[in-house]
């Protein structure tokens, strides 16, 4: 099981920094959700049993924490997303994660990426996010940031959304 949790810390750069490309198009600062708890996932593109339990597993979490929390799912390019899919993609996953998250646009993720997005390199780089240096996992790769904007928890693909860990996280950091 991966699992890195992180209670207390002090870092001046923080997920505020950067912006995310909703699928609408729609660039969004992540300042805009100061203050706010996020869990930001990196989403499936193939439409296995393990792939929908995790939207499954988004959708039962955006409820249960639907005003404190905002989820945010990344498809990317090196899990197989391709931009052509982003649609029927998109359909699928609110069909099964309902509007309780929202989705971006595909990105690239690894830090072995030379366009790398700013935010994953944000998540993935010690030297920028102050704690945690692991590189993305793939599919279902989980970054819990605090309310303070700090990235908290990094969680792998092994570990459900669904449970007293997640829970633990999620209260702690509020």
């Amino acid at each position: 099981m991966t699992l890195f949790i992180l209670m207390s810390f002090i870092n001046n750069d923080t997920v505020y920094n950067y912006s995310i490309t909703t699928v609408d198009g729609e660039v969004t600062s992540l300042a805009k959700f100061s203050g706010k708890p996020m869990v930001i996932v990196v989403l499936p593109v193939t439409r296995t049993i393990d792939d929908t339990l995790l939207l499954l597993q988004m959708d039962s979490l955006g409820k249960e924490y639907k005003d404190s929390l905002l989820m945010i799912g990344v498809p990317s390019y090196e899990d197989g997303f391709k931009d052509d899919s982003l649609l029927s993609l998109t359909t699928w996953y609110k069909s099964l994660a309902g509007e309780s998250i929202i989705i971006t646009t595909g990105a690239n993720t690894r830090k072995n990426s030379p366009y790398q997005s700013e935010l994953f390199q944000w998540l993935t780089n010690k030297d920028l996010n102050g704690h945690f240096d692991d590189d993305v996992a793939g599919v279902s790769a989980k970054y819990f940031i605090n309310g303070s904007g700090n990235l908290c928890a990094v969680l792998g693909k092994d570990v459900s959304l669904i449970n007293q860990t997640v829970e633990t996280i999620l209260n702690i950091n509020k």
